[in-house]
């Protein structure tokens, strides 16, 4: 048995029922419903919500009721709701063009308030990814700069140790690698850490000087560096030092040269 609640149309009652069948839509408990203008049925059962102001396009100046019904399950048990226009008629003696007008009026409005309130709530959801995405930017940039400043362009290259005196070299003369292939980049980072560091040094009004390595505390790997760098460095002068520095600099960044340096000075691998 159906059970019927009737009342003076009211354009806020009729947007909660709109928002009812939406929310359980929404939560996967859709029901359906079916609206009649006049008993004409303008909209046929279903569970659709973005169906339910179809209604509002049969509304007319003798419009007398709008009747909503809303179902229990698939059964046909039901409940209605009727809102009625003709009290307000007679109550208000309005002709049937200001009837119209007015219902138009308020399911428009009510339309562009609910419209608007879900513009907002994407907006606030919209701005805080986006907030989630600057903090997130944030610390990569950081930690991007951490790693820049912390890294040695040669760092790669005969370990942190022995890369400390091809740096020395370098730092020195930074125009020398240019001319190696992938140089240009190595060297202009070179002369920019150069300039940074000679502004450092300027503002500072004490400067003291700590070995960068504590030799209580070295590793035996970097022992066999150093040792191994100072090996090499008395097998040569120091022009030819820094020659053999930029031939192993070129070694790292072009491996394929080494079976062709081997090959062309006659050097048998054991």
């Amino acid at each position: 048995m159906a059970l019927i609640s009737k009342q003076k149309y009211d354009p806020a009652q009729v947007q909660k029922l709109a928002d009812l069948v939406r929310l359980y839509r929404d939560r996967e408990q859709p029901f359906d419903y079916e609206i009649a203008v006049d008993n004409l049925k303008v909209v046929r059962r279903t569970s659709d919500p973005e169906m339910f102001f179809l209604f509002e396009n049969f509304v007319s100046a003798d419009t007398k009721d709008i009747e909503i019904t809303f179902y229990n399950g698939n059964s046909n048990v039901n409940e209605k709701r009727i809102f009625t226009f003709i009290d307000d008629v007679q109550d208000k003696g309005l002709s049937g063009v200001e009837v119209d007008a007015r219902v138009k009026e308020q399911v428009d409005r009510q339309k562009k308030e609910w419209e608007y309130e879900l513009i907002l709530k994407e907006n606030k959801d919209l701005k805080e990814e986006v907030a989630d995405l600057e903090k997130d930017i944030e610390k990569l940039e950081k930690e991007n700069e951490e790693l820049i400043n912390n890294h040695s362009p040669l760092k790669g290259f005969l370990g942190e140790v022995g890369s400390s005196f091809v740096e020395s070299f370098i730092r020195r003369n930074p125009k020398i690698i240019k001319g190696i292939p992938g140089g240009e980049a190595l060297a202009g980072l070179i002369e920019t850490d150069n300039k940074q560091r000679e502004q450092e040094e300027e503002s500072e009004t004490q400067v003291s000087f700590k070995p960068k390595t504590d030799q209580a505390t070295i590793s035996e790997d970097d022992q066999a560096a150093i040792t191994f760098v100072h090996q090499l460095k008395h097998q040569f002068t120091k022009d030819e030092f820094d020659k053999v520095l930029i031939i192993l600099q070129t070694l790292a960044d072009d491996k394929s040269k080494i079976a062709l340096i081997l090959n062309h000075v006659n050097i048998k691998q054991s």
